[in-house]
């Protein structure tokens, strides 16, 4: 009898009986099993359980060398920073202690060699990245990332919020000396800042900060990374600009 699709599954079995010693025609049947013949030489190893670790797994992590190389793995393809919580999860690591210790012995086996990446911490979690000064190189490649293009307002705007984050509308403009409406509307559709809350001042105006994508694009593992600076000379005798009302910004 053939099956649906024309074949004939009785051929399979008989082959596979005869190479594996079944009787047939009277003869003894042997201890092969059909998966010994379809496979031969094969190892089977024994069913695991999910969540439970192989023979061979486990004597991988007791090699540290091996978790060393599977943590470099995950940071090679990753293509956004992850926390160290995330890194142990998907290097199969004990916890983030281990996270933060095997990267730093990368980074020293990096430094050693004197390779071209280094793994550094950025918005929050950790990313393989290459030294900035391969970046003319990987430029000729394509391979470097659009520049973001600011205009000096905005990038005077952007320094306000970075450093003085969350702040409002009024503080940004009191700074700056000028209306800053219009600048911090670009800079959201950037995805530079962002809406933090609302201040609890009068007419409880949006609290302004900046985003992992600020802190990616400028390579800091956090807000409080940022280089000091001296905000005295930037508000004497600071004036604001007359600017339209705006009740999505001043609400």
């Amino acid at each position: 009898m053939m099956s649906a699709d024309g074949s004939q599954p009785w051929l399979m079995r008989e082959a596979v009986g005869r190479a594996a010693g079944a009787t047939v025609g009277g003869r003894p049947k042997s201890t092969r099993r059909p998966y010994d013949v379809l496979f031969p030489g094969a190892t089977r190893d024994p069913v695991v359980q999910s969540g439970q670790q192989s023979p061979a797994e486990a004597a991988e992590d007791e090699d540290p060398t091996i978790r060393r190389m599977r943590l470099e793995a995950v940071l090679l393809l990753a293509k956004t920073p992850l926390t160290t919580r995330k890194l142990a999860q998907l290097a199969h690591l004990a916890d983030g202690t281990e996270t933060r210790t095997l990267v730093r012995r990368l980074n020293q086996i990096y430094d050693n060699l004197g390779r071209s990446i280094r793994i550094e911490q950025v918005a929050g979690g950790f990313r393989m990245l290459t030294r900035a000064a391969y970046a003319p190189w990987l430029a000729r490649l394509g391979h470097l990332p659009s520049a973001v293009r600011l205009s000096s307002p905005m990038m005077e705007t952007l320094a306000v919020v970075a450093y003085r984050g969350p702040v409002s509308r009024a503080d940004v403009e009191a700074i700056r000396g000028v209306a800053c409406g219009e600048l911090l509307r670009q800079l959201m559709e950037r995805d530079l800042i962002r809406i933090s809350g609302r201040s609890e001042e009068l007419g409880r105006p949006y609290l302004y900060d900046t985003t992992k994508q600020f802190l990616q694009l400028f390579g800091l593992p956090s807000g409080d990374a940022l280089p000091p600076i001296n905000w005295e000379p930037l508000q004497e005798d600071a004036e604001i600009d007359p600017e339209p009302f705006d009740s999505e910004h001043s609400s």
